[in-house]
């Protein structure tokens, strides 16, 4: 349930903890496609690129202009009681896990989904580059100040407003 100022007051406990027992790429996968029905509501094109080896998930035809999309699935965490994902890169192999940082020209958009409650945060690529490692959301309005991140809080606006401008990060 949203608020006035469109803040969820908290989403079912027994929810979380099944969405935090999925495995990642099912967690992904489910980014993904929530994503990807985002964009077509909205009337934009999208693409999927051939297999997972580019720093991007999708790219949205919007007004012509195409845009590098990297989809994040959040997890919630219970002891500190807000939404966090990762914002580097991983990359694995049967035997190691390596963490990258992702550069400005790997993609234009990262747009991080909270599966319960269904909401996503539209990061331009500059401003997802500039957290440390992890990218925390509150999505409580017991919090006297909402954090950073809260601006990007459905933001879809900001890729109508980089594909009208024709920007380019490459």
């Amino acid at each position: 349930m949203q608020n006035d100022a469109g803040w969820s007051s908290g989403s079912s406990l027994g929810s979380i903890r099944r969405i935090n027992s999925m495995d990642t790429k099912l967690k992904g996968d489910i980014a993904e496609q929530a994503a990807i029905l985002q964009a077509l509501n909205r009337g934009w094109g999208v693409l999927k690129p051939v297999g997972d080896r580019l720093p991007y998930d999708l790219i949205f035809d919007v007004n012509g202009r195409l845009a590098r999309v990297q989809v994040k699935c959040a997890w919630f965490d219970q002891r500190r009681g807000n939404y966090v994902v990762d914002n580097r890169r991983t990359k694995t192999n049967r035997r190691f896990m390596v963490r990258d940082k992702y550069k400005i020209s790997d993609f234009d958009f990262a747009l991080i989904y909270l599966p319960d409650p269904n909401i996503f945060y539209v990061f331009p690529i500059d401003v997802f580059v500039s957290y440390a490692s992890e990218i925390h959301m509150v999505e409580s309005d017991k919090r006297q100040r909402k954090p950073q991140s809260a601006e990007y809080r459905e933001a879809w606006n900001l890729i109508l407003q980089w594909a009208a401008r024709g920007e380019t990060h490459v």
